[in-house]
């Protein structure tokens, strides 16, 4: 029997909260215990790990606090082979369509972008930005027009 393993693809908004307690850290921590069970796949955009160093910084972390997170970010990449995707052309190409067409922050777009270029089936985001009806919708419909069955 085929176990169903779906593609999450998640961004900075939502990482953040394994580190720092705050509204939705539970269903955060909830999300990285599947990840780290190997419940689900977890992808993200390499973007996130400098926004998130910059979201700990923004929080006012001391350095040695945010380097203790980041090396845990990196080991939770490593151990539960995390699919960090670059910032290539095609990315920034379909980003600049999400800036233009849904008013998009650029980060916001890449992340959004990932998620439809890498198949996959949900996205996870504490983002305003990305709770746009029309965004959404445009999402679900490119994420089900690229996943083959």
């Amino acid at each position: 029997m085929r176990v169903y393993k779906p593609k999450v693809c998640i961004d900075t908004s939502a990482i953040v909260k394994w580190f720092r307690v705050e509204k939705g850290s539970d269903e955060a921590l909830k999300l990285r215990e599947w990840i780290e069970k190997q419940r689900i796949n977890l992808v993200f955009s390499m973007i996130l790990l400098s926004e998130c160093a910059r979201g700990l910084k923004k929080a006012e972390w001391n350095d040695s606090e945010i380097y203790e997170a980041l090396d845990m970010l990196d080991t939770i990449i490593e151990l539960c082979r995390v699919e960090v995707v670059p910032i290539d052309g095609l990315i920034i190409k379909s980003a600049q369509n999400l800036v233009v067409d849904y008013g998009l922050y650029s980060a916001d777009a890449i992340h959004s972008a990932t998620a439809i270029l890498t198949e996959s089936n949900y996205f996870i985001s504490s983002d305003e930005h990305h709770f746009k009806e029309e965004l959404r919708i445009y999402m679900e419909e490119g994420m089900k027009s690229c996943t083959r069955e």
